[in-house]
């Protein structure tokens, strides 16, 4: 079911799908800027078919929801906030939550915010401390830009790599690794058979579709470079860090920090990069629905009912 709802000054689109009665499960998309059509489009289905209520916003802004309104200005505080009034015209008590790059970042803040409301939480490939993912993927982006000649580019990936401040949005790393071209993707997905399955997905969206309206959420990046693996340990609900096996959004270190503060396992997908969900959507739902199967549900939900489905 689609829909448009009045939320905090706009309409956001909403795609749901499941059982009424199912475990509610909020995907949040990335970017920033995105949309959570490919994740929708990807495992929507298979995760309604295990008994989920999925669903799937649009952020204020982007693709299916209004054009991004002048005021108030936008925050990751305002979408969490957003989230927050969806849950609440929907009825929802509690629910879980899946995170996807910055979208993993909204989804902690979510977390620490509200944690009376989640009763897991997902973080898929957590952009959650940007300056270890750029010194992580800058030197392999360096390498490719060697395989193909473009020396000078490789160095000044290098150099930014090796800085011995914290790398912030206003150096614009993403622009030194721009001269891969089409090879940039690369950088996000597995091998050339996740990529293919990939640009097939992307590829099959309709036409009447506006990707360009992501860009209203470039003033989030600087967002992205906070530094919030020191909170993990504030986390109150079981938390899941999935990551495909060549995801270079969480690097090593962001993945064991996320280990060494929860005491939960990170999930790795093997044969995937960033878009495991994609890339590879049976193992996926498999590994994830999993936890939070294994996760307790609040006493709460779902509103009305008195007992919890099995």
């Amino acid at each position: 079911m689609e829909s448009l709802l009045e939320i905090n000054g706009t309409r956001l689109f909403v795609d749901e799908r499941g059982p009424a009665e199912g475990r509610p499960l909020l995907f949040i998309h990335g970017g920033p800027g995105n949309s959570c059509w490919d994740f929708m489009s990807s495992v929507g289905d298979r995760f309604a078919d295990q008994g989920f209520r999925v669903i799937g916003v649009d952020q204020r802004g982007v693709l299916r929801s209004d054009p991004l309104p002048a005021d108030p200005p936008l925050t990751v505080d305002l979408l969490v906030d957003d989230f927050e009034q969806i849950r609440e015209q929907l009825g929802i008590a509690s629910w879980a939550i899946i995170g996807h790059s910055s979208g993993g970042a909204y989804a902690f803040d979510y977390a620490l915010q509200h944690p009376e409301r989640i009763d897991a939480l997902v973080l898929d490939c957590p952009a959650l401390d940007t300056d270890a993912t750029d010194r992580f993927r800058l030197p392999q982006a360096a390498a490719m830009l060697d395989e193909i000649g473009l020396h000078d580019d490789a160095a000044a990936c290098r150099r930014f790599a090796a800085l011995d401040r914290p790398i912030t949005a206003e150096d614009r790393t993403w622009e030194a690794m721009q001269p891969l071209g089409s090879r940039y993707l690369d950088l996000f997905l597995h091998d050339a058979e996740t990529r293919a399955r990939y640009e097939g997905l992307m590829g099959s969206a309709p036409d009447d579709l506006d990707w360009s309206r992501g860009t209203s959420h470039l003033p989030l990046l600087a967002e992205m470079y906070r530094d919030q693996p020191p909170q993990l340990a504030e986390l109150s609900m079981p938390s899941m860090l999935v990551a495909g096996e060549t995801d270079m959004v969480a690097p090593p270190v962001v993945r064991e920090r996320h280990r060494a503060a929860t005491g939960h396992d990170v999930v790795t997908v093997a044969g995937a990069g960033h878009f495991a969900y994609v890339e590879r959507p049976e193992e996926y739902v498999e590994r994830v629905a999993g936890f939070l199967r294994a996760c307790p549900i609040s006493p709460e939900w779902p509103v009305g009912e008195t007992e919890h489905p099995r």
